[in-house]
């Protein structure tokens, strides 16, 4: 679930928005609590159909208004072809009663690649101050007094268009997920939140239901959107959604996410927009490698690599399946005595990310010189799926693996569906 919410964060920056955060309470009609196990079950998929009415109803011709913003929406979401800003996050958790703020840059690049960097924000005396005189919009306790407002962890969340990567700062761990091949190469409208890129209006309706918050208003410049999911595997990820549009430019301006179970509000607030500029704005991420600015620097990480990118097909009883073989150490923190950094988790990897990974750890990969090379590339097995075509199977020595000058990384790939591949 945690993969699931990292393409969300990135597909929520990558049309995206300005401004000020809605606090308003889950829908009169919230989707009942589903995991994404449920959702993927055919008779809890049956009971979330039953539950949900809008989950069985057969799509309606929608106001005209409506219809045409839809297609206006769509038209102006296919111009764009990068677009980077700022952004606010507000993560409102009702059962405790708690707000945490966050704030960060974000980058997108057509189709299917993103990045949101996130940081922590101080909490200083005049924003509790504010808070406490009602000059802020905030959401209250029971009691009046408000939410206990906490300054949220600092992460970032990538999509490079064959992976997504998680990366919690403060502890130095990364997790990293393989896109399914459907959604490999195409617009991230077709993640778990694709209603925030205007999708085609024939088929915005066939997975969502829409409607007006209030009447459209031409002089406001905005228009309100409250929408529910029609199927259960996006009703594994939100229950509802609100979205407030800028008629101008048709990018969202205020974006506010509501969870499954209807204890957490995540509220998105995006300023200084930039759209279709040849260069990025931003200075650092323009000087960084074109080939990795999507692709995470991953040295010092503890770095775990989702199950889901090795085949599933296997025997259960084949000894080289690794379901049944013992999960890679994670990298330990140097400690004291013991500075040499940790080698990090390549599994499943493409072999040319691995490589990526690998060089960004002071290992080389120098093809004619056997004494140079650290990093030894071998065929393996034919893959089960296309999917693991040219990914690592396997590395030795395994993560965790205190680096040493001179040491040799040798890395399995999986191989061509025929067996005919290239190292």
């Amino acid at each position: 679930m945690r993969f699931i919410a990292a393409i969300t964060a990135i597909t929520v920056c990558c049309h995206s928005f300005a401004v000020q955060a809605q606090t308003k309470s889950p829908g009169k009609r919230p989707v009942a609590p589903v995991s994404r196990a449920q959702a993927d079950d055919s008779a809890s998929r049956a009971q979330i159909e039953l539950k949900n009415e809008h989950l069985n109803q057969d799509v309606q011709p929608l106001p005209p208004e409506l219809e045409q913003l839809l297609r206006d929406w769509a038209a102006s979401s296919e111009k764009i072809q990068r677009l980077e800003g700022e952004h606010l996050r507000r993560v409102y958790d009702l059962p405790y009663e708690v707000e945490k703020l966050s704030q960060g840059r974000f980058f997108y690049e057509t189709p299917d690649r993103g990045r949101i960097n996130i940081k922590s924000v101080e909490i200083t005396r005049k924003m509790l101050d504010q808070r406490a005189n009602d000059e802020v919009p905030i959401r209250k306790r029971k009691n009046g007094t408000p939410f206990e407002l906490k300054s949220d962890q600092e992460e970032c969340w990538a999509c490079d268009g064959l992976r997504v990567y998680e990366m919690d700062i403060a502890k130095k761990e990364a997790r990293v997920a393989q896109l399914p091949a459907d959604m490999q190469g195409k617009n991230i409208m077709d993640s778990p939140l694709p209603f925030l890129f205007g999708m085609p209006p024939e088929k915005a309706k066939r997975r969502f239901q829409m409607s007006l918050l209030r009447p459209l208003d031409l002089k406001s410049g905005k228009a309100s959107l409250h929408i529910l999911p029609r199927l259960p595997q996006d009703a594994g990820s939100w229950a509802s959604a609100d979205v407030i549009l800028d008629l101008k430019t048709f990018l969202p301006i205020a974006v506010q996410l509501v969870d499954p179970a209807g204890t957490k509000i995540t509220v998105y607030s995006f300023t200084n927009l930039i759209v279709n500029e040849p260069k990025w704005k931003d200075a650092w991420f323009d000087k960084e490698d074109p080939k990795t600015r999507f692709t995470p620097d991953l040295r010092e990480f503890n770095v775990q690599v989702s199950d889901s990118e090795q085949p599933v097909q296997m025997a259960d009883n084949d000894p080289t399946n690794p379901r049944l073989q013992p999960a890679p150490k994670r990298a330990a923190a140097p400690k004291e005595g013991n500075p040499d950094p940790a080698l990090v988790n390549v599994r499943g990897m493409f072999h040319k990310d691995a490589l990526i990974q690998l060089e960004r750890q002071g290992l080389k990969r120098v093809k004619d010189d056997e004494i140079a090379n650290n990093i030894i590339l071998e065929a393996g097995p034919p893959a089960v799926k296309e999917a693991d075509v040219f990914t690592v199977k396997s590395q030795d020595p395994p993560a965790g693996t205190p680096l040493k000058k001179g040491m040799k990384v040798r890395l399995t790939i999986w191989n061509k569906l025929d067996g005919n591949g290239k190292q």
